[in-house]
């Protein structure tokens, strides 16, 4: 769903409210997956703790926790980030995210054999 929103010129993202509103659920239903699978390792009671935890685990490096605490900030606020905002931040938020839960995913299977 987040990849469309790559794959069109930010004018028709912009004028394209069924696909904003595809893409933004998108990017919700990977940060709850993001949360899911740390919530199999961790306990936590914020975004800041979420990501210091994964940190203090090695999970993920100082720069990809600045990256997500950025992400999630938006996130938190989704229907008001402007759209080209968006639009050039969404390779951005899926890479990230979809790091932290690779990497989440491998000390998950590592440490259930």
């Amino acid at each position: 769903m987040i990849e469309r929103g790559t794959l069109v010129s930010l004018e028709e993202f912009k004028s394209n409210q069924k696909l904003k509103e595809s893409v933004k659920n998108g990017i919700k239903g990977l940060v709850k997956l993001l949360f899911q699978e740390a919530g199999k390792i961790i306990k936590f009671t914020s975004n800041d703790d979420l990501i210091f935890q994964l940190m203090k685990l090695g999970l993920i490096s100082a720069t990809l926790a600045q990256e997500l605490l950025d992400i999630l900030k938006i996130v938190n606020n989704l229907d008001n980030v402007d759209d080209e905002i968006l639009h050039s931040m969404l390779v951005r938020i899926m890479e990230d995210v979809e790091e932290a839960i690779n990497s989440i995913d491998k000390y998950i299977a590592k440490n259930s054999s």
